[in-house]
């Protein structure tokens, strides 16, 4: 009897081992509120949900990102949300955006035909006017001279000197050695440019000349400045190549 008793405790402890096993491997268990059960919460493997290698261009990026945020939604028991917009939906000053070039990249600076042009002044400079003395009443043309250069030497109205003097504007381009001209005296002055030529500078002679001549050929020059800066043997007759400094 006491082995039989034995056999059967054995038996029956086999059995309570099973139940108990089997019982443990359940994924969800009663609760004890009014026999209700507990859904068990969902695990996701960190190492499988999220890309394990870094991406190696832009592309891969938005694709890591994407991935990243679908995992993360997938964890959190929230739907992922999938973007439908196309890029034929997108908006157009948005691509305009993303696809406009500047002017300033879109150019080669190194290629021919786009280099930059710098302007170039090609106005002759400005002659500063000779301070011109006190206005004489009278004056006597000297070889080379003509009533229009004594006009400008002196700053005076051109039309004015010929209407005081009773001379034609052709008698007026003749030069007449001897002749004296009466110098008006008004405020009227000679109509801009009054030099002929640009100066100081320094000048050779082409053909022979005077002293008078060459400060008509500048028009503005006093005689009297140019001997005083030059030495000039004669002043009547000065040799072509003699270089003058004109004030």
């Amino acid at each position: 009897m006491t082995s039989k008793k034995s056999l059967i405790t054995l038996i029956v402890a086999l059995l309570a081992m099973v139940f108990v096993t089997s019982g443990c491997e359940r994924s969800y268990a009663p609760a004890a509120d009014g026999g209700k059960q507990a859904q068990a919460t969902p695990t996701v493997n960190a190492e499988s949900a999220f890309p394990g290698t870094m991406p190696a261009d832009m592309d891969g990026v938005f694709e890591s990102g994407a991935q990243t945020s679908t995992a993360i939604a997938i964890a959190s028991g929230a739907p992922p949300v999938v973007s439908t917009i196309s890029p034929e939906e997108a908006s157009p000053s948005t691509a305009a955006e993303i696809t406009s070039t500047p002017d300033s990249l879109a150019q080669d600076p190194t290629a021919e035909g786009t280099l930059p042009v710098i302007a170039t002044n090609t106005t002759a400079p400005s002659i500063p006017p000779t301070a011109s003395g006190p206005k004489p009443g009278t004056y006597t043309l000297q070889q080379g001279e003509f009533p229009y250069c004594i006009a400008r030497r002196f700053n005076v109205n051109p039309n004015e000197l010929l209407n005081l003097n009773g001379l034609t504007v052709e008698q007026a381009r003749i030069y007449e050695p001897g002749l004296t001209l009466k110098i008006p005296q008004s405020s009227a002055t000679f109509p801009a440019p009054r030099a002929l030529n640009i100066h100081p500078v320094s000048y050779t002679t082409t053909r022979v000349m005077t002293l008078y001549g060459v400060a008509c050929y500048f028009g503005d020059v006093d005689p009297n400045a140019i001997s005083s800066s030059n030495t000039i043997p004669n002043l009547f007759n000065i040799p072509a190549g003699t270089t003058l400094n004109i004030p």
